[in-house]
């Protein structure tokens, strides 16, 4: 009997399952004008394409804006004019954020870089937390330019919350402002949203009202073996 009812239960969930709402998923890219920029006094912002690399004169005798040590980089994925980006917003919370950057650097530390980077959601007053720690993923020879590439989930593997990554795009009404410090120049860069899958409250009353009657069920035929 046991069997019977849990055969039951799993058919009615798979039948629910069926109604769910669909995910969706959104992207934005940014893109540097140069892997290697043409440098600018350290007291000046330089705008790489898409990416702004701001000014930092406490960097020190012999850097200049654009050498990719010790620079903040601000810029702003925009999902305005995705055209799925109204239904991804009705969809409900963020189930997954997959960023990926595009890093190109000449600062090692025997041999791997970039050193004590990170990247979050900032609008330079503001930010989602926590941050995404870089880790040392590239090889390299101190003062030659090396490129390389890393991805990972803000939600799984960040650690930040759907909820609060869905109102910072619309808090800033489909931009999303990013920001990336501190040895290594943004060559490229891409966000994919995606929305967690929510039952339809159709469905979710089935699913409540078909486990009802299952388990009634089951306590009228025990309650007939026992008589």
């Amino acid at each position: 009997m046991k069997s019977t009812l849990a055969l039951a239960t799993a058919a009615l969930v798979a039948t629910v399952s069926v109604g769910a709402a669909q995910a969706v998923t959104i992207s934005a890219g940014a893109q540097a004008a140069q892997g290697q920029p043409s440098t600018v006094p350290v007291t000046q912002n330089l705008q790489n394409g898409d990416f702004l690399i701001l000014a930092n004169p406490a960097a020190g005798a012999g850097h200049v804006t654009g050498d990719g040590v010790d620079e903040t980089t601000r810029w702003s994925f925009d999902f305005t004019s995705h055209p799925d980006y109204a239904a991804f917003v009705t969809a409900g919370t963020v189930g997954k954020a997959i960023l990926t950057l595009q890093l190109s650097t000449q600062f090692f530390i025997n041999g791997v870089g970039p050193w004590t980077d990170i990247a979050f959601p900032s609008d330079g007053t503001q930010g989602v937390f926590p941050g995404w720690a870089i880790p040392s993923f590239m090889n390299g020879t101190p003062g030659v330019w090396s490129r390389g590439e890393i991805s990972t989930d803000l939600v799984a593997n960040v650690g930040m919350t759907g909820a609060s990554l869905m109102n910072w795009l619309t808090g800033f009404n489909g931009m999303f402002p990013m920001v990336y410090a501190d040895d290594a120049v943004v060559v490229g860069a891409r966000l994919e949203l995606t929305t967690a899958p929510v039952p339809e409250p159709a469905s979710l009353a089935l699913l409540t009202a078909g486990l009802a009657g299952l388990v009634w069920r089951r306590r009228q035929q025990l309650a007939a073996s026992k008589a």
